[in-house]
């Protein structure tokens, strides 16, 4: 019978799978609720508050006959919800890859920046291969030549104090960073910057599931 658990504020949370659609929530080794889920299914187990916070276990199994996910979502004061996910079963895929994050957060948190620049590598050099080979093929001949267009002088002028360039960002970042980053394209870097954020916030979020694990009040 596969067991997912779970060590959060203090309490042994744990649901088994019979493999057949049965489930049962324990709460500190005592059964609490149980139920059946076919496949594409789930259910969540209501539990009692706990720091003035609601408390749900949910579960989910997918096309296979056992389950894919079970988190616990809590909510309360206000704030967004809060989902812990449960720890897999020994011997399956996910508790590999929950053990590998375990024993290097940081290396896994960071694989955002490494997926994101060799996504960006490999999609600049297909686009590049595709242009290289489409835009000689085209014949651009038939294109009118762009006409002579003498616009009218304005008769004033007008231009922004100088002051203001100190409140463009662009202004500082061109001073702080090095030359081989200030020539990388402005999509190469937001896209380096979103990962690094994701990156920070998956190696939070393990932070803060470790500190749940004793904590019993806010």
């Amino acid at each position: 019978m596969a067991t997912w658990t779970l060590r959060d504020r203090g309490r042994d949370l744990a649901v088994r799978d019979d493999g057949t659609g049965g489930l049962v929530l324990s709460l500190d080794g005592v059964e609490v609720d149980e139920a059946t889920v076919g496949r594409l299914g789930d259910h969540e187990f209501e539990l009692d508050r706990i720091a003035g916070r609601h408390q749900k276990v949910k579960a989910e199994r997918g096309v296979g006959a056992t389950l894919s996910k079970v988190v616990l979502v809590e909510s309360g004061h206000g704030d967004l919800p809060v989902t812990v996910p449960f720890v897999p079963p020994e011997g399956t895929r996910a508790r590999r890859l929950h053990d590998l994050r375990e024993a290097h957060p940081k290396a896994w948190a960071a694989r955002h920046v490494v997926f994101s620049v060799v996504g960006l590598l490999g999609i600049g050099a297909l686009v590049s291969a595709l242009l290289g080979r489409l835009v000689p093929a085209i014949d651009w001949s038939w294109l009118p030549d762009a006409p002579d267009v003498n616009l009218p002088e304005v008769g004033f002028e007008f231009s922004f104090p100088s002051w203001l360039r100190y409140l463009n960002p662009f202004f500082w970042l061109g001073r702080v960073t090095p030359d081989w980053l200030a020539d990388l394209p402005w999509g190469v870097i937001i896209s380096l910057l979103v990962a690094c954020s994701l990156a920070w916030g998956e190696y939070r979020k393990q932070q803060d599931r470790k500190e749940r694990e004793e904590r019993t009040d806010d």
